[in-house]
């Protein structure tokens, strides 16, 4: 059976007209060569959140949807801090549970469940109690799953990022959910603007690094610098077994030539 892939991309941050995040950012280039790139790749390609690069504005919106219209691949969307869910429901179609953009995508080999982390005028993420236990509930049918949200469930650095994860009582609740169940590859996120790992409650948790611009540290200080266009690859073959998670870089003029066919 051939192996499951999944591409995430995340924080694109598309601005609206007139608007730049910084001096030599490509945010619409960025995401464009990202997508076109996973989606030769991987089943399914989704966005783990900060489709906006603001607040989550119409105009932002608009930009986004050019941008997945002009790649013509299905894209799925999870909700992040600088955006609005309800406006993505609307928006582009997306399905959810409530007011809450939570819902599952059947893959060839297992699941994918996205969960909406995102909390309005908050920078950090939640995760309520319907949402876990909705969340164990779908775990329990044992499918090989991987979970993904904007907010990561750990730690990043020091006190003035501490508002870049979930909050505490939502990674304690998360943790018990994940813990019981095997079948859980991966927890996945973005908002840290670069790639982490480790592990978390008997799996791995990874944080995709931004589409649009990555965050580094020089000390004590949080530095970022326009990035070229990333995003994660995670590849698991039948009934869960042999995950791998992979960093993808779209190189300039990158091209590869077929050595072998397997």
């Amino acid at each position: 059976m051939p192996r499951t892939v999944v591409a995430q991309i995340s924080d694109p941050h598309v601005t609206g007209p007139h608007d730049e995040l910084f001096e030599a950012s490509d945010p619409v280039g960025n995401l464009s060569k990202a997508i076109t790139h996973a989606a030769a790749r991987a089943e399914v390609v989704v966005i783990t959140g900060d489709l906006a690069a603001r607040t989550g504005t119409d105009a932002e919106y608009r930009g986004v949807r050019e941008v997945l219209d002009s790649c013509g691949t299905e894209v799925l969307l999870c909700a992040g801090n600088h955006d609005e869910s309800r406006k993505i429901r609307s928006l582009f179609g997306v399905e959810g549970r409530g007011e809450r953009l939570d819902y599952v995508r059947e893959l060839s080999g297992g699941r994918l469940v996205v969960l909406d982390s995102s909390r309005e005028g908050r920078g950090d993420g939640a995760l309520d109690d319907d949402q876990l236990a909705w969340l164990d509930r779908v775990l329990a049918e044992g499918a090989p799953t991987l979970v993904a949200m904007h907010h990561p469930c750990f730690a990043i650095g020091g006190r003035g990022l501490a508002g870049v994860r979930l909050d505490d009582e939502s990674v304690d609740g998360l943790a018990g959910v994940v813990s019981r169940h095997a079948n859980v590859l991966s927890v996945v996120s973005g908002h840290a603007h670069m790639t982490l790992s480790t592990s978390f409650a008997g799996t791995v948790a990874h944080a995709c690094p931004s589409v649009a611009y990555e965050f580094d540290f020089r000390g004590r200080d949080l530095i970022y610098r326009p990035g070229l266009p990333q995003y994660m690859l995670y590849t698991w073959a039948d009934g869960g077994t042999g995950f791998f998670a992979r960093q993808m870089t779209v190189a300039p003029g990158d091209a590869w030539l077929v050595m072998e066919s397997f």
